[in-house]
């Protein structure tokens, strides 16, 4: 069951309506909303809900644990246990068929495949973003011994809230359990709620799904019919596609989660206006990127201890491979780990530069102030860290990596005439992406004041009329999200 159902919306038209009813209720809440999470989730993946449940459960065990042991080599011995287990489940079920694969190649393995008929491993949806934020339950109170444990209803209800659970934005126990006690609501963010979903789906049905059917599938398919301007159309289209896609799931989700009562967080600030990698990185997948920091950067030695360009470039190599167990994305997550390596090396180069010069100057620390960078060099550090963001994405598109590396070479050869072309509606779709991110934020607050002067009557015509018009913009299916199959 996906956001963008008919039957989702009858399913949350229901646990709506029970949600505050039930909310101030301690006894019943928590058992109704995780009987909600687990329809959700099981009418999708039956087969996994127990997944599920082992996953939620072993976490919530290690925190239990963890508050009643005390010696520091025995905690070191449950942690290491707890992430061993979520790690090697997303292990298994990520890396199964890649590993027969390689093992087939290196002729170890073909007296066993030939004897046994091994079971095809399907991956769990989701699976991803519930280890993460089971381990992420886990380990905080590794780190805290303070920290009182939940009980296992809450426990359960944070690992597998419904609004995230298929593609997050990954939670942190801190943030979320407190809202699960809380029975305040702001009423606006009723109306800032109906902007999101309407976002989401305008993002995903509109032009998500437009750009895919009308652009993206043919050039990742046969570059070699179209024009190199067509080649870079498909390459952009897939470069707003992806954003449009995931961040329209995290406006669904960010949207229902307020209408619930719950502020799941904000997955994505505008990333295709950084200006270096860096902050590419702190825009894109915000809630990703902070849990490689905390739970992975970090621990790996982070800024303080061995080499922190080596830590970077692990950290951001493993978040490749946990896009798949495939060398485009091994490829991906080194080029980003190289391109951020660089880029600290130039912001401290800037830094150690402005620092001299105020030195020369007789300038004191706290009257140092670095120089802002002109409007030349930030449209020029705009426009390389888009490209290389957008070339990176030809690697998640392109079925392996000769196929990708057959699409950029289509795409810079100008010496080749003739070939299919984009419509000019493509390019207006993608500009309109970049439009929607350098004036998001306005687009978003004139919908909130004329929202806030409609009665309910006005307000729930308002939302039919585009339910309506986005339905009549997008094709008649509507894909799967993208980061489904992460």
């Amino acid at each position: 069951m996906v956001f963008t159902s008919f039957e989702f919306s009858i399913f949350f038209g229901v646990v709506l309506v029970l949600n505050w009813r039930l909310k101030a209720n301690c006894e019943l809440y928590p058992p109704f909303l995780l009987a909600a999470n687990l329809v959700f989730y099981g009418l999708g993946a039956p087969r996994f809900l127990p997944l599920l449940l082992l996953v939620a459960f072993s976490n919530w065990y290690a925190t239990i644990r963890l508050h009643r042991e005390h010696r520091p080599a025995w905690r070191r011995f449950i942690i290491s246990l707890d992430v061993c287990l979520g790690l090697g489940l997303l292990i298994f079920f990520k890396y199964f068929e890649f590993g027969l694969g390689l093992l087939e190649t290196l002729g170890l393995a073909g007296g066993l495949l030939a004897r046994f008929q091994l079971p095809e491993i399907v991956y769990p949806i989701g699976l991803s973003f519930f280890t993460f934020q089971g381990l992420s339950l886990a380990i905080d109170h590794y780190r805290d011994p303070t920290l009182e444990p939940p009980d296992i209803l809450t426990a359960l209800n944070f690992v597998s809230f419904f609004p995230t659970i298929l593609s997050g934005p990954i939670q942190r126990a801190g943030d979320f359990i407190p809202q699960m006690n809380s029975m305040r609501y702001d009423p606006d963010n009723f109306n800032l709620a109906v902007a999101l979903i309407l976002s989401g789906l305008f993002k995903k049905i509109a032009l998500s799904s437009y750009l895919s059917e009308q652009i993206v599938r043919q050039v990742f398919q046969v570059p070699e019919t179209f024009s190199p301007l067509a080649v870079w159309a498909g390459i952009y289209g897939y470069t707003a596609q992806i954003y449009l896609d995931f961040s329209g799931y995290s406006d669904l989700a960010l949207g229902i989660g307020l209408l619930l009562g719950y502020n799941v967080g904000v997955n994505f600030n505008a990333p295709y206006l950084s200006t270096n990698v860096r902050e590419f990185w702190r825009r894109w997948h915000i809630s990703l990127s902070t849990w490689l920091r905390d739970y992975l950067y970090i621990p790996l030695g982070g800024n303080r201890r061995g080499s922190r360009s080596v830590n970077l470039f692990l950290t951001q190599l493993l978040g490749g491979l946990w896009h798949g167990a495939h060398l485009r994305y091994l490829i991906w997550g080194a080029a980003h780990g190289l391109a951020l390596v660089f880029s600290h090396f130039l912001a401290d180069r800037r830094k150690r530069r402005d620092r001299e010069l105020a030195e020369l100057d007789g300038l004191k620390p706290w009257q140092r102030q670095s120089a802002r960078p002109s409007w030349g060099s930030a449209f020029w550090g705009w426009l390389l860290t888009f490209h290389f963001v957008s070339l990176g994405w030809v690697l998640f598109r392109a079925e392996d990596s000769p196929r990708a590396w057959e699409i950029v070479r289509a795409a810079f050869d100008f010496s080749r005439r003739g070939g299919e072309g984009a419509p000019l509606l493509i390019w207006l779709v993608i500009g309109l992406t970049l439009l929607m991110q350098l004036a998001g934020g306005e687009i978003r607050e004139f919908f909130l004041k004329v929202q806030a002067g409609f009665s309910g009557p006005v307000l729930a015509v308002w939302c039919a009329f585009w339910v309506i018009i986005i339905l009549k913009l997008g094709p008649s299916g509507v894909l799967p999200f993208i980061y489904f199959q992460y």
